[in-house]
């Protein structure tokens, strides 16, 4: 084997003994980090969509979070005119980036042949409810080709490296959230597994904002969620303890084989395939499922934009404050030089140094307030998830955005925020 010669070697021009790898962020090197992966869009006109900002705060390395957006024609019946939706996806991944990342590249693919099949019929026959029921299709299609595969690689008995490749989706998991709307009907779907949520802000006729819930949490807060999996699994006391199901604190989600599979599955997933053990509690599974609860809301253009966004953002507050902090948005973006309700730009982090509560609790249960708000980004997207990082502090939208992966995932969690505004470009500030 021949060693490296010394010029390919890294080399360092000089020995530094204050040297830091990871530096103390000024505010424009937080700016920038911040807005790394932004991005807004003006679809054409005809879709009835007059812009939609996106933007994607990372907190673990690879992010785990994904998402996704364009456009899906759906041939007409029969000479009818073709149909074109627009959609908008959101995945939080969980214990790996794979799940997410499937979801980006394969979730439309399986919903757009199911929608495609829907529409084959008359347009007379094809319900609203036949076309939700399409994407729920879809959403379980997905996730049962994944979770066999997984099953039917441990049962062939195949080598590691093809194994892992069919397995390794069902080691990881991911929550997704999926908007469509068909600008003929101004009807708005809304299709959720986890706890990614949508929610619409509509502008009333008094000029203030109503917050219009798309999706709902589905974890053990949801009672309905509590009682489905009771009524699945009834005389199983030990399958929900704090607030979670055998350790997932989410009701719903694709991948997570080891909430779905036999335990026999699972032991030679172990012992074969580097897997955790079985939980001992699992006893009829599958526990978690990828059916999605599909909403259906009438959009009224100019008057609508939606937010559909991963928990990194509502760990930071709750659905009304996001609706007013786009609303403040767009009220500026109308009025520039207008003032708003911002903070001050001392810190309160830098106050709380010293107090009886722990720095490690405050941050991390830190919560939008009216006096962290602040309105700079051209984004709204960008704006929301700036808000969730402190705000108009300074110091801890610094501080936040200095940690890096791992430690950055004991503060805050990967942010990825979508926001639509409905209606003609002209209705736009």
């Amino acid at each position: 084997m021949t060693s490296p010669t010394p010029t390919s070697l890294p080399l360092r021009a000089k020995f530094d003994k204050d040297f830091r790898p990871v530096a103390s962020l000024a505010q424009s090197d937080a700016e920038a980090r911040l807005r790394d992966e932004e991005a807004s869009i003006e679809p054409p006109e005809e879709l009835g969509v007059s812009r939609y900002d996106v933007v994607r705060v990372p907190s673990n390395f690879p992010t785990e979070d994904d998402l996704i957006h364009g456009t899906l024609t759906i041939p007409g019946h029969e000479g009818e005119t073709d149909r074109t939706l627009m959609y908008w996806g959101v995945f939080d991944g969980h214990e790996g980036w794979e799940m997410s990342t499937k979801l980006r590249v394969s979730l439309m693919e399986y919903v757009s042949h199911d929608l495609k099949t829907a529409y084959q019929t008359p347009p007379a026959e094809t319900s609203q409810e036949a076309i939700s029921k399409a994407i729920e299709t879809a959403f379980e299609r997905l996730d049962n080709d994944v979770i066999n595969a997984g099953a039917a690689a441990v049962k062939a008995s195949l080598p590691l490296s093809e194994a892992l490749s069919d397995l390794i989706l069902t080691y990881a998991g991911s929550c997704a959230l999926l908007g469509m709307y068909d600008p003929s009907s101004s009807l708005l779907r809304v299709a959720c597994v986890g706890d990614s949520r949508a929610v619409l802000g509509r502008r009333k006729e008094d000029g203030k904002w109503q917050t219009i819930a798309l999706s709902a949490d589905q974890n053990l807060d949801n009672d309905a969620e509590a009682s489905r999996l009771q009524e699945e699994h009834p005389d199983e006391p030990d399958m929900i303890e704090d607030n979670a199901v055998l350790g997932m604190y989410i009701t719903r989600a694709f991948g997570d084989g080891r909430w779905k599979y036999s335990t026999e599955i699972q032991k030679l997933m172990k012992d074969n395939y580097f897997a955790r053990s079985p939980r001992s509690a699992s006893l009829t599974p599958p526990y978690l499922t990828a059916k999605p609860v599909v909403s259906m809301t009438e959009v009224q253009p100019g008057k609508d934009f939606m937010i559909m966004a991963s928990d990194g953002l509502w760990d930071r507050m709750k659905s009304e404050q996001a609706v007013l902090l786009v609303g403040k948005w767009f009220d500026r973006k109308a009025k520039p030089g207008t003032s708003t309700e911002e903070a001050p730009k001392k810190s309160t982090y830098a106050q709380q140094v010293g107090s009886d509560v722990p720095l490690r609790s405050q941050m991390t249960s830190w919560e939008v307030h009216a006096e962290s708000i602040i309105v700079v980004d051209d984004n709204a997207a960008t704006h929301l998830a700036r808000n969730a990082l402190g705000g108009a502090d300074e110091e801890l939208f610094r501080g936040m955005l200095t940690f890096r992966a791992p430690f950055s995932r004991n503060l805050r969690d990967d942010i990825t925020v979508q926001v639509v505004f409905f209606g003609s470009r002209s209705a736009l500030p």
